[in-house]
């Protein structure tokens, strides 16, 4: 069974957001699944198919959690300036 998901983050640091978890594409956190992640305006775009449910909630949780690390430094160190 193949599953998909596809979300978009709407931040006006999206360009940020996305240029701290791009080197994180290079580890290949599974072989059962796949990530895609795009840029758009002010929108991160992220894309995840696994080949079973596990895996894909597995990719999901990494990813959101890599995102949502990215967003509380950004905005951490923006309150610090």
């Amino acid at each position: 069974m193949k599953l998909s998901a596809e979300f978009t983050f709407e931040t006006e640091t999206a360009e940020k957001i996305y240029q701290a978890v791009l080197p994180e594409l290079n580890d290949n956190f599974s072989e059962r699944s796949r990530i895609g992640l795009s840029l758009g305006a002010d929108r991160l775009m992220l894309t995840v198919e696994a080949e079973d449910a596990v895996s894909l909630r597995s990719a999901l949780n990494t990813w959101f959690r890599l995102i949502q690390i990215a967003q509380e430094i950004l905005e951490v160190t923006s309150e610090a300036q």
